[in-house]
């Protein structure tokens, strides 16, 4: 299938006042998703939220099959949270952990995840290893391998890093995991919508991500992939009443459902906005969309790499649609308000979001354009010559 670009664009009625290359904080989204989520308050306000609901539950369902198809999972295997990192957060939690027990994690891993990584660390005594990149940033596989041990409980990685380009081997690092049976949970917030993403090819066991991003959905919700067959050796760290029965004044009972890992109360406008956004891109195919998203930042990269005084700091054998750069004697934040106050988007990824990856860069925070299928050759251009000239007059102050 062929993207039609301009039919891509007038559904996305955004690229008409802005320049947008933060599709990895928050893409523009699809009008359709836009009128879904606004036809279903004005129903709510008219009929009442449980009479709303009522009348579109055939709708809000089909939103578990909608993201089992895009990922290769089962309807049942899907649970709507508040976003990526609760998601992650609640499947990383349910682990019944012990003293002793290893987490592998890597170099580029989320400011959220390692986090509780630490917490687990001081309310567990877990250990955390850190797998060691090459001097590409290639996670090392082989030295991967070699740290396995009975010890190792979870094996937890970011698919794509916030801020490098990079595109970790999340299919070869799950062969690992399933070889030596170990837990492995995926997060998968830059890369569900961004690129191709199987659960069965991947094997792993959880898998989070968020609506925001490259899904073009509404902000404040995302889902939690739990495979099936592990369901009965979790132990979710809080409950609801969509799978938790209080039977009596002392008991209650948990169904062995991926439900267990959802709240009863969500916003089911913003489900069915979700549901629009899933819908669009399986129709376009993710694989044509991932295609048309490698020949633009491909564009972007060499161009940049072009201009005297930028340079780009993306890392790997394999990238992906982010974009990340400085711009020599310019801070990144100063940059990026240089740049919002021409109508371009882009944001900056400091420090806090991947410690490890940029204290071992010595970076403190990088600008960060990240492209999506519906951005134009014309936009990379448009974009491209601002940043010249921006680098044209840090030269010209230079060297007064």
């Amino acid at each position: 299938m062929n993207l039609n670009i301009d039919q891509l664009r007038a559904d996305t009625p955004g690229v008409q006042n802005v320049l947008h290359f933060n599709n990895a904080g928050c893409s523009l989204p699809i009008k359709a998703v836009v009128d879904v989520i606004t036809e279903y308050l004005q129903l709510e306000a008219m009929v009442g939220g449980y009479e709303a609901k009522d009348q579109y539950q055939k709708t809000i369902d089909q939103f578990y099959q909608e993201a089992a198809t895009l990922i290769n999972a089962s309807p049942d295997e899907i649970a709507i949270v508040g976003n990526a990192s609760e998601g992650f957060n609640k499947a990383l939690y349910a682990i019944p952990f012990e003293v002793g027990d290893i987490i592998l994690t890597s170099e580029v891993e989320y400011g959220n995840n390692f986090i509780n990584f630490l917490n687990l660390k001081k309310q567990k005594g877990i250990e955390i290893q850190i797998i060691p990149n090459d001097e590409f940033g290639n996670i090392m596989l082989e030295k991967m391998e070699s740290m396995i041990s009975p010890q190792v409980k979870l094996i937890a990685i970011t698919h794509i890093p916030t801020n490098s380009g990079l595109i970790v081997p999340a299919e070869k690092i799950g062969a690992i995991a399933k070889k030596h049976n170990i837990l492995y949970l995926l997060d998968a917030c830059q890369s569900v919508g961004h690129m191709p993403v199987d659960v069965e090819k991947i094997q792993c066991d959880f898998l989070a991500t968020t609506s925001r991003k490259y899904l073009r959905g509404p902000r404040g919700l995302g889902f939690l992939y739990v495979r099936k067959g592990i369901l009965k050796k979790l132990n979710p760290p809080t409950l609801d009443m969509v799978t938790a029965h209080w039977d009596d004044v002392e008991n209650y009972h948990l169904d062995s459902d991926v439900k267990m890992f959802e709240n009863w109360e969500k916003s089911y406008a913003l489900v069915l906005g979700f549901s629009k956004a899933l819908s669009y891109l399986n129709q376009l195919g993710i694989k044509n969309t991932w295609k048309r998203i490698q020949h633009l930042s491909n564009i972007l990269r060499e161009k940049l790499n072009h201009i005297e005084g930028i340079k780009v700091l993306d890392i790997g054998n394999q990238k992906c649609g982010i974009v990340s750069f400085v711009l020599d004697k310019i801070p990144p934040e100063d940059l990026h308000k240089v740049l919002l106050q021409q109508s371009v988007n882009t944001s900056v990824s400091a420090r806090f979001s991947t410690v490890i990856d940029m204290d071992k860069r010595g970076l403190s925070s990088v600008n960060r354009a990240s492209i999506h299928y519906y951005n134009s050759e014309e936009e990379i251009d448009i974009f491209v010559k601002k940043m010249e000239y921006i680098a044209e007059q840090v030269l010209r102050k230079i060297n007064k």
